[in-house]
């Protein structure tokens, strides 16, 4: 199995996956017969799985391309732009047989690492299974589901297995026995006293010394032991504000190595949410999803939701700006710490922003991770207690309020956004079809209204929207509205009694 994973190794490349979704695009724009297609896109594959093997006979460019590397990239060639692209026909059939051997592949690893279990440790420890083999199994499953359900029941399927691998998964989903004793081992007991957790007592399962994995959205690494993925990005930035430039001018070879994993994982970052934009902040997000359970709490109470005025939202993008550019002033400042630990006399947390960011107390709360407490008043002269608290209320109240009111402040979630406009997917409008009767614009949750008075430009993509696709799910009218990655339409509205 080791020497066809090594094979496979340019699959888990980003790069290869820009390669990919380019060559795509250039043959819908030609209109290239589906053979002729498929040859394009097998030989690019090849020559850059190629061009992969050969730079990483090279020691320095394999650290490189190996910081770059992840298994979501991997998944998305094979199973998800495939499930995109391929029409509903015969073809699509066939290729159902990939995603079910995912699965099947998955189930069978959870076997195979119960198998390894010492004889003298036999019990139960969760799902054992390599992070490949889950993401492909949990992904494949959703590809084969699809088209039993409507538009908007896929969407909570994909949360909710969003939800359960990025807060249970850093607990439930560790790769192999001894990775869930270490886990086990780093727990604080149950009686510790609240407080800031370390680092070093989290191990996100997505990691490892040489590469580290961030998504657009917002999952905590502090929640469940880490999580599953690495973090947030607003937590890659504050590690990139800490590198010591005297060390790196000094040659210091750990240093030098930390840079290296982290711009690989900067640009990694960069080209996923080139090829996917804000699609995570409206399906995968967790804090987005737990939101959403207060928005049901305010339907089913029957209380009416606020539609932000432009001065409301506003106030909440600069909000966020600034929270998120004092979060990571502070992270600079880390490397000039004095003995006591404190910089121009103020004690700093090792991730400013995550100190104060709502994720860190409520991923962990729903997790039924030890609670890691809330910043005592040493931290930042009691900023960090205070703010911490007052974002809480803020995130309640935004989505009790206001549907996705707290998404406009969200820091991950703007840097997500810099992509709705240039990057591969594209929300598009048939004008000549369009009445505009302004339902997108009623069940919009960010209180969009360029879809609907948009009359010219077929690209209505801006920068609020999280394609939560709800204008395509209720457009009653038939290829109005339709998503579209890399030139391809993934998704177009049909009028079936405000079914899509």
């Amino acid at each position: 199995m080791q020497p066809l994973l090594e094979l496979a190794a340019p699959l888990t490349s980003p790069l290869v996956a820009l390669a990919v979704v380019g060559i795509l695009a250039l043959v819908r724009r030609r209109r290239w017969s589906l053979a002729r297609g498929a040859l394009a896109v097998a030989a690019t594959v090849l020559v850059t799985s190629a061009v992969y093997h050969t730079a990483a006979s090279n020691g320095a460019a394999r650290r490189w391309l190996t910081a770059l590397d992840t298994p979501l990239v991997a998944v998305f060639l094979v199973v998800v732009l495939p499930a995109m692209c391929l029409p509903r026909n015969r073809w699509y059939r066939l290729f159902l047989l990939v995603p079910a051997a995912f699965v099947a592949l998955a189930v069978l690893s959870v076997l195979n690492a119960y198998r390894t279990v010492p004889a003298g440790a036999k019990g139960f420890y969760w799902f054992l299974v390599r992070p490949g083999f889950l993401i492909a199994g949990v992904a494949s499953l959703l590809v084969m589901i699809q088209p039993l359900l409507g538009l908007a029941w896929f969407r909570r399927a994909v949360r909710l297995a969003a939800f359960l691998v990025l807060v249970y998964g850093g607990f439930a989903l560790r790769q192999n026995y001894e990775d869930y004793t270490a886990m086990r081992e780093r727990r604080p007991p149950p009686n510790a006293t609240p407080r800031i957790m370390n680092v070093s007592e989290t191990s996100p399962v997505l990691q490892s010394e040489k590469r580290m994995t961030y998504i657009p959205g917002a999952p905590c690494r502090f929640t469940a032991d880490g999580g599953y993925v690495q973090g947030c990005n607003m937590e890659m930035a504050q590690r990139l504000m800490q590198i010591d430039f005297t060390k790196i001018g000094a040659s210091d070879p750990g240093e030098i190595s930390l840079l290296a994993v982290l711009l690989g994982a900067l640009l990694m970052f960069l080209i996923v949410s080139f090829i996917t934009a804000r699609w995570w902040c409206g399906w995968v997000c967790p804090l987005s999803t737990l939101g959403g359970v207060l928005d049901w709490v305010r339907r089913r109470l029957r209380l009416p939701h606020l539609k932000p005025s432009q001065p409301v939202k506003l106030g909440y993008l600069f909000s966020g700006i600034g929270l998120g550019g004092l979060g990571l002033a502070m992270a600079r400042a880390y490397p000039n710490l004095d003995a006591n630990g404190q910089f121009l006399g103020c004690s700093i947390p090792l991730y400013p922003f995550c100190k104060i960011c709502p994720s860190q107390q409520v991923c962990p709360i729903a997790a039924t991770d030890p609670y890691p407490g809330l910043p005592t008043w040493d931290w930042g002269f009691g900023f960090f207690k205070v703010a911490c608290v007052a974002l809480l209320a803020v995130f309640g109240l935004s989505f009790l309020l206001g549907r996705r009111l707290w998404c406009r402040l969200c820091p991950m979630g703007m840097i997500s956004g810099l992509f709705n406009r240039g990057g591969l997917v594209r929300l598009v409008k048939d004008p000549g079809k369009c009445n505009r009767c302004g339902v997108c614009a009623e069940v919009c949750p960010m209180d969009i209204d360029r879809v609907r008075a948009e009359m010219t430009d077929q690209n209505v993509s801006c920068f609020d929207c999280v394609l939560c696709l709800r204008c395509i799910e209720k457009c009653p009218r038939d290829g109005c509205l339709a998503l579209e990655h890399a030139g391809a339409r993934v998704v177009e509205s049909h009028y079936e009694g405000g079914k899509a």
